[in-house]
């Protein structure tokens, strides 16, 4: 199967590596509109070499990896050298317009199916491609009601085959859920962020350097490209402003509970939230507990290499871990999470001995 993908920045250079790795792959071609991001894609081997629209019909599957405000005009540049039994999709963050857009400007005989892996970074370009970006990550497909059934198994083997999951919605559906789980925390993130910058400026100069890791973790996404996020917000505004008025009326629910001192009603909804939070998909337990150790962490070369020489030695699998470093140098905080109590005892004590103070935290 031969691919083109029409965008070489960090999604479509990201997915040309990975391609890369299949075995019914033979060529991936491609062309981006930043030359910058088009040369690194050729060098980095994403891209075996670039193409014109004209040169379009001479692929199996063309990928638009371009933003939701791009594809109108991409469609109707390769609309004309479409051919009978080619496949065309996209890695919108949006789907119900761009579907419609490219099943628009396709010939008789080209399936269309929408594509978004649920997967990136805040960094951007093909500098920042990584051959294993979509591992582990879901990937939701939009066919229409004319996508026949062999293409949709085409692009589940394909995707799986990069080790992704596939879900698949039609597009309005998968707009509406986005909105949730993607679009909403992106507009709380960079809220809370301004909030707290805006009040640094006008109140209290020293107040972010109060913020802790639960503060960085909540705005991370925050840092994420505007430009990009511009683009999204607007391309599915309707379902971000059911949901924003959905969440607003949320967050006056529990500032009612404060105002009326409900304290067993706040009980009740941040339990809730917890058990929420805690149920949520991914690796599982096998003794049904995290736990959290909490590291206080030299800023000196070979601490970090240390601390995962011991768990290593005493093999405990790290599952997640992360580092804050304090605002005024010379140390930080390291966070790892571990499956079950007995390890994170091991682990804890090895790192004591060793001169690290740590702190245990069941999650």
């Amino acid at each position: 199967m031969d691919v083109a993908i029409i965008g070489t920045g960090l999604i479509g250079a990201s997915l040309g590596l990975a391609l890369h790795t299949i075995a019914p792959i033979d060529r991936i071609v491609g062309w981006d509109s930043n030359d910058d991001d088009e040369h690194q894609a050729l060098h980095s081997g994403a891209i075996d070499a670039t193409i014109t629209p004209s040169q379009i019909g001479e692929v199996d599957l063309v990928v638009l990896a371009v933003p939701p405000s791009a594809i109108a005009a991409v469609m109707s540049e390769i609309g004309p050298y479409l051919r009978p039994g080619m496949i065309v999709t996209d890695i919108a963050s949006v789907k119900r317009d761009v579907v419609a857009t490219m099943v628009a400007y396709v010939p008789e005989g080209v399936d269309v199916i929408g594509g978004h892996p649920m997967a990136g970074s805040h960094e951007r370009g093909a500098k920042a491609a990584l051959p294993d970006l979509f591992v582990a990550a879901t990937w939701l497909l939009t066919p229409t009601e004319t996508t026949t059934h062999a293409t949709i198994e085409i692009m589940r083997n394909l995707i799986e085959g990069l080790g992704a999951r596939v879900v698949i919605v039609s597009p309005h559906e998968h707009d509406r859920l986005v909105a949730i789980v993607s679009h909403l925390p992106q507009m709380a993130a960079s809220t809370l962020m301004t909030l707290a910058a805006d009040r640094a400026k006008r109140q209290h100069a020293q107040l972010l350097l109060l913020a802790a890791g639960g503060f960085r973790d909540a705005t991370r996404v925050a840092a994420s490209d505007a430009d990009l996020w511009l683009d999204i917000a607007f391309a599915n505004k309707q379902a971000i402003m059911e949901v924003l008025d959905e969440f607003g009326a949320r967050l006056g629910q529990i500032r009612m509970l404060l105002h009326d001192d409900d304290v067993d009603g706040m009980r009740t909804f941040l339990s809730g939230a917890r058990e929420a939070r805690r149920s949520l998909p991914g690796k599982a337990s096998h003794t049904g507990q995290w736990v959290e150790l909490r590291i206080v962490l030299p800023d000196q070369p070979g601490s970090l290499a240390e601390i995962t020489r011991i768990m290593g030695e005493l093999g405990i699998n790290i599952e997640d871990f992360g580092i804050t470093h304090a605002p005024e140098g010379g140390r930080g905080r390291m966070r790892l999470t571990v499956s079950c109590a007995e390890d994170a005892r091991r682990g804890a004590e090895a790192l004591k001995a060793c001169g690290y103070s740590v702190f245990e935290r069941n999650l």
